[in-house]
């Protein structure tokens, strides 16, 4: 009978010849005779192991580590089955015994970052990286890791560093490239990542991945025509890519190519059905083409973005599908911005047409204004206690659930109020202002990831306000009112309302007695126009969905007026036509100029 070393030996022969049936019958052999075996629990555990048999392995394995406590591997092993089971607390408990039993043992080192990586535990994966780094110096794929690491750790000024080692050791490396243009990126230096992916793209200029990448900085830039080729070089070599799809879907509306944006967006709907950023992308272009029964329901997938910019929400009560619920309460609450409860809040009279209780849960700066508001029973700020309710839904799902088409959007204005005492108290300040009283609004909140291209700013409005017979009140607020500071000096027709501005309610009362607004696509355009008060809304090149691709007017707004960039970031044109339209406006109405006090 051959003695157990002799069939441990010829088993891992055949380990690691790839022999899997004639190993795992030699390692049986050994373990029938000796059930604790240490070193045949432990091959035959990583033979599973290698397998993806993880759950036939973890015993093998602790079984192992129990027979022979003091040897690193085993435990180092064992670490490396419950990270792949996902028992993760386990498995770092596992790695840390084997590094105190070996502190400089290379395997353990690797799968102390692996665990600490799974757990998200970048910080301290980082450390555990750097500390392989000094077992193995000379070693790529340590650095490259150690970057990734940091890039996700947020720290990407030390991720181009380590990439920079990197490429100094190995000049040549394509991943290298790669992940300095995401981390560069990170930093905002869009350049230098654009010229990383070329120099990849030199060593690899069929890698589909390294396109996207170029091609997702190149829109970084708005440089869309160039980053659409970008995003059909990568489709040309691998066509069934959904997100690649989606990225020319984007470019494409952003360059106002609207059929064509729909197309890819289809085509990135059909390659991953379950792409919701892909759903989404679709819907804003058919409802930009005025498409609304497709879109909105396509834009019910926005929830389940992964970078969806409103909070989870966790309602006991389920949602409402749109079905006759006479006499139930339903909790309708907001999401996104300010903007886009005071446009869909036209909704809720005809919840309580249909016999519903109404609840609408809002942010609180618009509280007070929508107290009063017909077909509400009851207002409360955001997660703020709510009162039982049957149901639930957002604001921005009432016009899919209510079968909206442009041609039947509830339209009548005002559909919101204003408080009567507060507005007579502005009509009677405000009664001494000779001319025409414009209000303005330059900016909205910065949070908002595309407010750069929307938000004109007041140095963009600036040259309205030398316009001889006009009185500018400023109603701008938050981070927008930094540009007060910027841009001067203004001049006696411009008064500042906003520190006199605490909530919409004020920002209303104001409005009601102005004879224009003039304002950027955010929050005060919707409440003007909710208001039904003349209101002028400017519009970048790429408007959002809300306001079609083309036209003038609005059918969410009968008395708003919109004025569109011909070209993107060019301000200047819009500026010049909304100087013409007050000029016009000034003749038509023969307003007197005077001047004007407050």
């Amino acid at each position: 009978m051959p003695a157990l070393t002799e069939l441990l030996n010829a088993a891992a022969a055949h380990h690691d010849a790839g022999r899997r049936a004639d190993a795992l019958a030699g390692y049986q052999a050994v373990l029938k005779r000796d059930p604790a075996h240490g070193e045949a629990l432990q091959r035959l555990g990583i033979l599973h192991l290698q397998a993806g048999d993880y759950a036939a392995a973890l015993p093998l394995l602790e079984q192992a580590a129990s027979a022979e406590p003091d040897r690193a591997i085993h435990h180092s092993n064992l670490a490396s089955a419950l990270r792949r089971l996902g028992r993760l607390p386990d498995a770092l408990n596992a790695c840390l015994r084997a590094l105190r039993l070996s502190p400089d043992f290379v395997d353990a080192h690797h799968n102390l970052v692996n665990i600490l990586d799974q757990m998200q535990r970048y910080g301290d994966a980082v450390a555990a990286q750097k500390q392989l780094i000094t077992l193995r110096p000379f070693t790529g794929e340590a650095r490259l890791q150690l970057a990734r690491l940091l890039i996700l750790d947020n720290r990407a000024e030390e991720a181009v560093e380590a990439l920079y080692d990197l490429l100094g050791m190995q000049p040549l490396s394509v991943h290298a490239y790669t992940n300095l243009g995401v981390a560069l990126r990170r930093l905002g230096r869009l350049d230098d990542a654009a010229a990383a992916y070329r120099t990849a793209l030199g060593f690899a200029p069929d890698d589909t991945g390294l396109l996207s990448n170029l091609g997702i900085v190149l829109q970084d830039q708005y440089l869309y025509p160039e980053a659409m080729d970008c995003f059909r070089r990568a489709l040309a070599r691998k066509p069934d890519s959904a997100t690649t799809h989606l990225n020319l879907s984007v470019a494409y509306r952003e360059e106002m190519q609207i059929a064509q944006s729909v197309e890819s967006a289809r085509a990135a709907v059909r390659h991953d059905p379950t792409l919701a950023a892909a759903h989404t992308a679709l819907a804003v272009s058919l409802l930009m083409q005025g498409d609304y029964e497709e879109g909105l329901a396509e834009y019910e997938w926005r929830s389940r973005m992964a970078d969806f910019p409103s909070p989870r929400r966790d309602f006991t009560s389920p949602a409402w599908d749109g079905s006759d619920r006479a006499g139930c309460t339903l909790v309708v609450h907001d999401e996104q911005g300010v903007g886009d409860a005071l446009q869909f809040v036209r909704y809720l009279p005809v919840l309580k047409a249909r016999g519903l209780k109404v609840i609408l849960e809002c942010n609180s700066q618009l509280v007070r204004l929508l107290g009063a508001m017909p077909g509400v029973d009851q207002v409360v700020g955001r997660f703020q206690p709510l009162p039982p309710h049957d149901a639930h839904i957002s604001l921005l799902s009432l016009p899919h659930r209510l079968g909206a088409r442009i041609d039947n959007i509830p339209a009548t204005v005002p559909y919101l109020g204003t408080e009567p005492d507060l507005q007579a108290r502005w009509a009677d300040r405000l009664s001494g202002v000779a001319g025409l009283k414009v209000g303005l609004v330059w900016a909205g909140n910065p949070e908002f990831k595309a407010d750069h291209l929307r938000s004109p700013g007041l140095r963009a409005f600036r040259p309205l306000l030398d316009l001889p017979g006009i009185a500018f009140f400023g109603l701008q607020k938050g981070p927008g009112r930094k540009d007060l500071e910027m841009v001067g000096p203004l001049p006696d027709s411009f008064t500042d309302l906003g520190p006199e501005i605490g909530d919409f309610a004020d920002t209303a009362a104001i409005m009601a007695n102005l004879d224009l607004i003039i304002t950027s696509c955010t929050g005060p355009a919707h409440l003007a126009g909710g208001l039904g008060r003349p209101t002028w809304t400017v519009l970048p090149f790429s408007p959002d969905w809300r306001w079609l691709a083309t036209g003038e007017d609005t059918f969410w707004y009968p008395t708003m007026r919109l004025f569109r960039q011909d070209a993107r970031g060019n301000w200047a044109t819009v500026m010049g036509m909304v100087a013409d339209a007050l000029a016009a406006r000034q003749m038509t109405e023969n307003v007197p100029s005077k001047g004007h006090n407050l």
